[in-house]
């Protein structure tokens, strides 16, 4: 991963998050991250989110990728799912 915008977007959630965040980064300049940038429809690189079933849930683009936007994402993501509909 080359842009400083995308690496500013998922710095430090491992250390924030623990175990419940993986943050795996691929060069573009790979046949991996070639493979990447074809499937996710990226024009050179971006940013994807999976679930633990490993379900797409967030992908952005390019220097769309925004740290803020991301950590949301991932609140929302790992907030305790109540199981009687409370709250």
């Amino acid at each position: 991963m080359n842009c400083a915008r995308v690496k500013a977007a998922v710095s430090g959630f491992e250390a924030e998050f623990g175990d419940k965040v993986r943050v795996h980064t691929i060069s573009v300049d790979t046949p991996e991250g070639e493979a990447a940038v074809k499937k996710y429809n990226f024009q050179s690189h971006g940013l994807v989110l999976f679930d633990p079933q490993g379900q797409l849930i967030h992908k952005r683009r390019d220097h769309m990728a925004k740290a803020d936007e991301v950590h949301q994402i991932l609140v929302s993501q790992l907030r305790p799912q109540h199981q009687d509909g409370g709250t």
